[in-house]
Parts: C-alpha cells; sequence; structure tokens
C-alpha cells in the first residue's frame, strides 16, 4: 500500500475520529448552552416582563397588565405568565392554547411549583425603589430545545456517512475555529444593537488572539451597561424628584391660600364687629350732645344703657383677641382650686342670662347622680362654658333648648369630667368639625350670617389643653344641633401653675 494510500487511510481514520468525538462534544457542549441560553432567555424575559408591568401593579390597572402579557401569544414557547400581587394573590395571567398544552396560573406564589417537568421556569419580583409591589412566574416549553437536539443528531449522522470527505470536513472545520468566534461576536453585536439587551455576551474560553477580542468585547459592554443604568436610575430619580417637588410646592400653595382666605375672612368679622358697637357708641353719643336739654330723663337713661351694652361687647371683642394673643405669646398663669362643676356651669349661665333671655332658650342641666369636685382654674373654665354657651345661643331656634351634661369617665386610667354643650340649632358642615377650632377660622354657616370672630373656639382649645384635655365638635345623631365636648383630668395638683403655650396647635407644659 502506497504512502498516499496510507496518508490517506490515515487521514481518514484521523478525521473520522476527529469528527465523531467532535460532533459528540460539540452536540452535548450545544445541548447544554441551548438549555442555559434558553433558561437565560427565559430569565431575561421575565425581568423584562415585571418591569414592564411595575405601573400596572403599582395602579392595580388589570386590563393594562392583561394587555402587556397578551404579547406572548406572539411567542408560542411562552406557556404561561402570572402576575402577582403584593400578597401574593393572583392579579393577572397570560395562559397559553390549552389545545396545546395546559399550564394554568396558580391562585397564590406559595402554590407555584419548584419546577416543572420539560419546562423552564423563572420567578422574579416587581419592585418600584426598594417597594415590592409583587412578583412574576413564567413557564416555557422546551420544544426549541428538542427541535435543537434533533436538528444536531441529524447532523452528527451525516458526518458519520460523509467520512470519505473527511479532508473537506476538516478544512471546514478549521475555518470555523478561525471565522465562527468572529462571526458570533459580530452577531452578538448586532443582536445587542438591535434589541438593546446589554446582558448578552460574547462567549471567551478561545486560545488564540479571538478571546482576547471577546473578552474585551465584553469589558466594553459591561461599561456601557453600566452607564446606561446609571442615566435611567438619574432619570428615575430625576423624575421623582420632580414630582415630590410639585407636590410639596402645591399643597404650600394651597395652604397659604387657605391662610390668606382665613386672614381676609377674619378682617372682614372683626371689622365688622368693631364697627357695630362703635357705631352705636358714637350715634348715641352724639345724639345726647344733642338732645341733652330737651329729651325726657326715661330717654337719656336708656342712651346709657345702650351705650354701655355696646361698650361691654366692644370690651368683650377686645378681651377675646388680647387673650389669644396672651395663651399662644407664651406664659401663662393659671390658678388650679377645687371646685363644683355643676357652680361653673351656673356661674357661665348667669354670664349669658341677657343673650337668654333675648331668643327666649332654656338650658337643661343632666348631670349623673354622682359627680365628685374637680381641680381646675375656675375663671378659664368658667370662660370656656361662657364661649361655647354663646355660641349654642347664636345657632339655636327661638325657644329652644341648650343642654348642658357632665359626666365622671375613666381615661387611660385615670379620672376625668366630660362636659357637653348641646344646642338645637344647624350643626356644623361636613368636613369642618376640626377646622372650626383653628384660630380666625368660622364655619361656613357662621360666614352667612351669624356673627363673631373666630376666635372664640381657638381660645376654648388652648384652655382645654392647658388643662391637658381635649375639646371636639360633631353634629348631633338626629341630624339636628351641634354638640361641643371638652374633657378635662379631674385630679391635678392645686396651687398656681405656670403654662408655656408654643403653637395654635396647643402644644403646652406646665411648671409649677
Amino acid at each position: 500500500m502506497s504512502i498516499k494510500h496510507k496518508l490517506t487511510l490515515m487521514t481518514m481514520g484521523i478525521s473520522l475520529a476527529a469528527v465523531l468525538l467532535t460532533v459528540t462534544a460539540i452536540t452535548s457542549y450545544l445541548i447544554y448552552d441551548m438549555r442555559a441560553s434558553k433558561l437565560a432567555e427565559v430569565a431575561v424575559t421575565a425581568s423584562l416582563t415585571g418591569d414592564r408591568n411595575t405601573a400596572a401593579v403599582a395602579f392595580m390597572d388589570n386590563a393594562r397588565a392583561r394587555s402587556n402579557l397578551d404579547i406572548f401569544r406572539q411567542n408560542p414557547s411562552i406557556r404561561a405568565a402570572c402576575i402577582y400581587d403584593a400578597r401574593g394573590k393572583i392579579f393577572s395571567g397570560y395562559e397559553a392554547d390549552k389545545t396545546i398544552g395546559a399550564i394554568k396560573c396558580p391562585s397564590a406564589t406559595r402554590l407555584i411549583p419548584d419546577g416543572i417537568d420539560n419546562m423552564l421556569t423563572a420567578k422574579r419580583t416587581i419592585h418600584q425603589k426598594d417597594e415590592i409591589l409583587g412578583s412574576l412566574f413564567m413557564v416555557a416549553d422546551t420544544r426549541e430545545i428538542d427541535a435543537f437536539v434533533h436538528k444536531i443528531i441529524m447532523i452528527a449522522g451525516t458526518a458519520a456517512l460523509m467520512v470519505f470527505i473527511v479532508t473537506l470536513l476538516l478544512t471546514v472545520y478549521f475555518q470555523r475555529t478561525i471565522s465562527g468566534p468572529i462571526l458570533e461576536l459580530a452577531a452578538t453585536a448586532h443582536a445587542i444593537t438591535q434589541h438593546r439587551d446589554y446582558t448578552l455576551a460574547a462567549r471567551t474560553g478561545y486560545s488564540d488572539e479571538t478571546d482576547v477580542l471577546a473578552r474585551a468585547f465584553n469589558a466594553m459592554l459591561g461599561e456601557v451597561h453600566k452607564r446606561d443604568r446609571e442615566l435611567m436610575d438619574a432619570n428615575e430619580n430625576l423624575e421623582y424628584n420632580v414630582q415630590e417637588r410639585t407636590r410639596e410646592l402645591q399643597a404650600a400653595k394651597k395652604k397659604a391660600e387657605e391662610a390668606s382666605d382665613a386672614k381676609s375672612e377674619f378682617l372682614r368679622n372683626m371689622s365688622h364687629e368693631f364697627r357695630t358697637p362703635l357705631h352705636a357708641i358714637v350715634s348715641l353719643a352724639s345724639y345726647g350732645l344733642k338732645e341733652h336739654n330737651s329729651a325726657l330723663p326715661g330717654q337719656i337713661s336708656q342712651y346709657f344703657e345702650l351705650i354701655q351694652k355696646s361698650s361691654e361687647r366692644l370690651s368683650r371683642l377686645v378681651n377675646e383677641v388680647l387673650d389669644l394673643a396672651r395663651l399662644e405669646q407664651g406664659e401663662h398663669m393659671f390658678l388650679l382650686q377645687r371646685g363644683d362643676m355643676r357652680e361653673l356651669l351656673q356661674r357661665s349661665e348667669e354670664l349669658v342670662r341677657t343673650m337668654l333671655a333675648e331668643k327666649n332658650l332654656s338650658i337643661r342641666y343632666d348631670q349623673e347622680a354622682s359627680i365628685a369636685p374637680i381641680v381646675c382654674d375656675h375663671d378659664k373654665i368658667v370662660q370656656v362654658v361662657t364661649n361655647l354657651l354663646g355660641n349654642a345661643i347664636k345657632f339655636s331656634p327661638q325657644d329652644g333648648t341648650i343642654t348642658l351634661h357632665t359626666s365622671m369617665l375613666i381615661e387611660n386610667g385615670a379620672p376625668v369630667m366630660e362636659v357637653s354643650v348641646i344646642d338645637e340649632g344647624v350643626g356644623i358642615p361636613k368636613g369642618e368639625e376640626k377646622l372650626i377650632f383653628d384660630s380666625f377660622r368660622q364655619s361656613s354657616r357662621t360666614n352667612t350670617g351669624a356673627g363673631g370672630t373666630g376666635l372664640g373656639l381657638a381660645i376654648c382649645r388652648n384652655i382645654i389643653r392647658a388643662h391637658s384635655g381635649h375639646i371636639h365638635a360633631s353634629n348631633n345623631a338626629n341630624g339636628s344641633g351641634t354638640c361641643v365636648i371638652f374633657v378635662i383630668p379631674a385630679t391635678m395638683p392645686e396651687g398656681s401653675r405656670v403654662v408655656h403655650m408654643q403653637s395654635t396647635e396647643g402644644k403646652h407644659e406646665n411648671a409649677a
């Protein structure tokens, strides 16, 4: 046998062995690589799907989530995609045509299996910043892998049958070892450019300069991905900061407008309240000067009585402004003494008796049988009750009844005194139950003509809070009238106390 034949046989044998070994190794590797790539593809698809549905889950937009998931109808390999809310309950899902193979979304995340035979699965959380909004579960079949394995087997069989052209195959093989990695690198670059998926990377591990090229390409790609991610994060943070700042500015603008409106309303009310008694005093005094020689003694006396009433009204208005200023300015002295709440209520009734008579109103006392003495600043509590009675009289209908209810309660383990002033008037508009206790604030029904400065209830709140108590208002259960309730501790150390008022919000501290 000639050397040529021997070399030919040797080359054919070596080529056949090389082809068989190479095909087996490559087939095993490609099958493994194909499965890993497919699993990575499913994982990337799950991550992108979770990011795409962040807004839908955040705003509980099921229709939008379902619309986003319907895109998988163009990808038959995706068998199911399930979105769950933060509680782990199913929010939305996509299930492929049941005639091909039924994969149903579990109703809760705790029912998600760790794996499914002959399927690829991926789980991802859906989050916004550090807040977890929900999760996503995706299932894909292995039909592409099976098709790929079948194709590789066919190629291997064909290669074994075509051993007689081993030289050509070896030539092609060696050519592929040089051009293959470069073409693969080019394909990777094309895929990244087309899909903007920076998680892809060129395959490394070659034994020549191609490996250096692939590693340099991957390093460059990693740097681009890092900067792209930083830019996206910066844009998201900027958008969030702009929105947050806009909300703060809008809230501040609204608060400033409300304060301006309250100030304007207060000034209008104060102008009216001061002008009325001042006008009466000036008019009556002027008339008295002109007519004092011809007027009857009874008329002169009547003029003086009217001037006195107007002066007293003007004095009350000035005292309200001064009281509020003193309470909110800083230190204020409180004299705490033991006394009977019924007596304090009766003192308040005496102060408003004239107002009661003008509208023919009566006061009904509703007091529990066992009411213990209470320690408080008597004058300040009388001032509170008088203010509350004045408001009740202002809004009560002619010939009506105002109820004063007192009872002893236990609050936070300590005895407290609860006093309720209940009228039969028009009540408080919904949403204004707390606003009416702010300085310069009045009920919208007061603004329509009932009068007042908007300071009385603010003074009451400061006094009650200085007693470590609280005050609130509500409409009566029958829908007619208002009930204002204040609660103060029943037992406090007697003596003089300096109360440090810090703001209109009623913050304070006591010092002996």
